[in-house]
């Protein structure tokens, strides 16, 4: 069984091209939509109420929202309304956040108990329950939604980098977006780890959908192509330290003056640390070229496990979003599965 397509749109968009955006990914078989929750930015939840009354039938999504910035009772209201707006459609996906904490004064404080204890609360109101808890995070004193959600579950899906947060998935997610690894050790490893939770919880294994997040600027100019996603790479990277672990794992080396750009945090960073990016390590991370030349990366770094297959998309200079979201749809995935079966039959 093929797995299936997911989109995730930054807030770059207008709500009426994100709508547009939408219902182009539709047509084309994507059956999941996320899209962010950014402080600062548009607000996720109003875009994605535009989205729901503008589709029909794809699954909608936050990509991801988190559980600091809207307390997990706020979006237990959110996500069942966005539920009932849509028919049935919405998917909640969460993790611990990026940007934006800092001019909010918040601290992301005990991670692993807060996700944990964010999606127990967030699923016990959805369910319809009275919830009295003081966590080491959250705490809420005879909480109780005032209307009935569509559904008594709405699913649930992490987005993370880190093996104890990868591992917390297993045992209480209905889904994992494991972004950004396109080496198959790495993706093995954060697998292991997804498996490590699934057993201490006595779950199936078969019952949690696997995502590969992947980010892709799909470009015939590969020179073009390969500026774009560089770049994209550097500033993450910088936006992530000191919390490099998983570069390990993905065996990427950065040199010494990349780390000091990233202690520095000037404007001026970015464009000097995407200069000492290799492209090795680049392409350890995203998908960058031709149709060709992605679903060849892309074919490297599917296995078996993978059940979703969801796409960030990134233009080049002078290149409409939409057909970065039509080729991936059209020409790399489809060529991507072929050459793993043909692949897969060789080695039978």
């Amino acid at each position: 069984m093929s797995p299936s397509l997911g989109l995730l749109l930054f807030s770059d968009y207008d709500v009426a091209e994100l709508v547009s955006l939408a219902q182009q990914s539709e047509g084309l078989g994507y059956q999941y939509f996320w899209y962010t929750d950014v402080r600062f930015a548009r607000e996720c939840y109003i875009a994605l109420a535009a989205v729901a009354l503008g589709t029909k039938t794809i699954r909608i999504g936050t990509g991801v929202t988190d559980p600091y910035s809207r307390h997990p009772a706020i979006t237990a209201a959110a996500i069942a309304t966005l539920d009932e707006l849509s028919g049935g459609r919405a998917v909640l996906g969460i993790g611990i956040g990026g940007a934006g904490f800092k001019e909010l004064g918040i601290e992301k404080t005990l991670p692993i108990a807060a996700m944990r204890e964010a999606v127990e609360m967030i699923n016990a109101l959805i369910a319809g329950e009275k919830v009295t808890t003081q966590g080491k995070v959250f705490a809420v004193d005879g909480g109780k939604l005032s209307f009935q959600p569509v559904r008594s579950k709405i699913p649930v899906y992490f987005a993370t980098h880190g093996a104890q947060m990868t591992r917390l998935a297993g045992q209480i997610a209905d889904g994992v977006l494991i972004a950004n690894v396109l080496q198959p050790s790495a993706f093995d490893f954060y697998t292991g780890k997804l498996d490590e939770g699934i057993a201490k919880a006595g779950r199936d294994a078969a019952t949690v959908d696997v995502g590969l997040r992947v980010e892709a600027c799909i470009n015939d100019d590969d020179a073009a192509a390969f500026t774009v996603m560089r770049k994209r790479v550097a500033s993450r990277i910088l936006s992530q330290y000191p919390h490099w672990d998983y570069l390990a794992e993905l065996n990427v080396t950065l040199p010494d003056e990349f780390a000091a750009l990233a202690q520095e945090r000037s404007p001026e960073a970015a464009a000097k640390a995407a200069a000492l990016l290799p492209r090795e390590a680049v392409e350890a991370m995203v998908l960058v070229g031709s149709p060709e030349r992605v679903a060849e990366q892309l074919a490297r770094a599917l296995t078996p496990r993978v059940t979703q297959i969801t796409l960030r998309p990134h233009a080049a200079p002078g290149q409409k979003i939409g057909d970065v979201i039509a080729a991936f749809a059209n020409e790399v995935v489809p060529r991507a599965l072929s050459l793993v079966s043909a692949e897969a039959g060789e080695a039978t």
